[in-house]
Parts: structure tokens; sequence; C-alpha cells
């Protein structure tokens, strides 16, 4: 019973994502720079800094592979494995492969929480993925493959708790939710208040930390980035 029932919960969680962006590939990284106002850049970059010397990195939730060409500049020599549940996403992520044939990468299609990992990594990092996983789930199927003294590094968007920034996040959202079908109608799932309602409802960071403490992970911290719009969870593996 617990296993049909954990079994049931991953297939829901893989129905939202799939509802949210298939057949969004092409112009996902069109949206996420327009409607993070270029904020997505920065938060990439301290993503990246976070990442020790690595010569294998993780990055689950690759999406077209925006993070997994900052952790190549930084990480010349390092192996990159991309993990996403979308096969359009995967099919922009190698034509960025094709495109920059210096990115060390290969795409996985598959669920972070279940997909099939070979060998050790340094590194594992995810950028807008762990709001819609089981973090147990995930550390579960990620630790053993993550060498020890290796960093998990976890980036999404939160809910302001300033109330001054939560109600500038509440103009903001109600505006792109209405603009944003109009310029990307196959957006709309994701824009018709679907991601935030699941910020407002999420408490990934607190869940996420709980989790990494349980695993036996240390020097687990938390970093509100932008205005309370962002968090950045990281931590080491003991």
């Amino acid at each position: 019973m617990d296993t049909y029932g954990r079994n049931d919960t991953i297939i829901g969680r893989e129905g939202l994502v799939r509802s949210f962006f298939s057949g969004t590939g092409k112009s996902y990284d069109r949206v996420v720079r327009m409607f993070t106002l270029g904020l997505d850049d920065r938060w990439k970059d301290e993503i990246v800094r976070l990442v020790p010397d690595s010569r294998r990195i993780l990055d689950l939730g690759c999406g077209t592979g925006i993070l997994t060409e900052r952790l190549a500049m930084t990480h010349p020599r390092a192996e990159i494995v991309g993990v996403d549940i979308t096969p359009d996403y995967l099919a922009e992520y190698e034509e960025r492969l094709r495109r920059k044939p210096w990115i060390h990468a290969r795409p996985m299609l598959g669920n972070a929480e279940t997909v099939s990992l070979e060998g050790e990594f340094d590194a594992v990092v995810s950028s807008y993925l762990i709001k819609y996983v089981d973090a147990d789930l995930l550390l579960n199927n990620t630790t053993p493959h993550l060498r020890r003294g290796g960093a998990f590094i976890a980036h999404d968007f939160t809910l302001p708790t300033d109330p001054i920034y939560l109600n500038s996040w509440r103009a903001y959202t109600w505006a792109i939710n209405r603009i944003g079908p109009m310029l990307f109608p196959e957006f709309r799932t994701v824009f018709d208040d679907g991601l935030t309602g699941l910020l407002r409802r999420t408490r990934w960071p607190d869940d996420v930390m709980r989790a990494l403490r349980d695993h036996g992970y240390e020097e687990v911290r938390y970093r509100r980035l932008s205005f309370q719009t962002a968090g950045l969870v990281s931590a080491v593996r003991a």
C-alpha cells in the first residue's frame, strides 16, 4: 500500500510538470529571461559559485541547458549529465550541445526522483526543479552517487515573507499571469495562476533542509535572493 501511494504521488507530480511545460521548450529561454527581468542570469551565477572543482556534475531538471552551459564555462573539463522529464526540452538541450561542442555534457530523459544514475558526481545542482519533487525521494536517488564532500545545490522561486516584497510579488505575478498567455500562449497553464498558486503552497526550503539533515548532510545553508523572490539551499555530503 505504501509503495502504491508513493508511486501514485510521483505520477501526480510528473503530470503537473508535463501540464506546465510540454510543448514549451523552444520559447523557454525567452520566457525565463523576460519574466525574471533578467534575474535568472544572476541566480545561475550564484549556483555556479557554490560548485566545487568538479570532474562530473549532475544537473537535475536541466531544461534547455542554460545552467549546464554556465557550468561548462566554469568547469571546462567536467562531464555534465543533464536530466529532464520533458522530451522537447531535451531536444533543445541537444541542439545547444550541437551548436556549442565545447560543452562536455549528455542528456538523460527521466524523473530526477527515479532516474537510473551511474558513477559518482562531485556536485548535484538544480534550478527550478526542487518545488516539484519529494526531497527525500530525490536524495534517496542522488546521494549514493554524490561523493563524500560533494555539494548539493538547489535553487527555485520562493514566496516573499516581507510584507513590502510580498505585495510587490503579488502585483507582479498578477500582471504576468495576464500578459504572459497573450505573448506565449503555449505557457498558458503556467501563467493561469498555476505556478504562482504552487508557490503559495510550497514550503520547499524547509522541506529540503530537513531532508538534507535527515540524510546526514552538513553545512546546510539557505539564502534568500532578489527581494526574497528566490532561494538557494546548499549542503555538503558528510
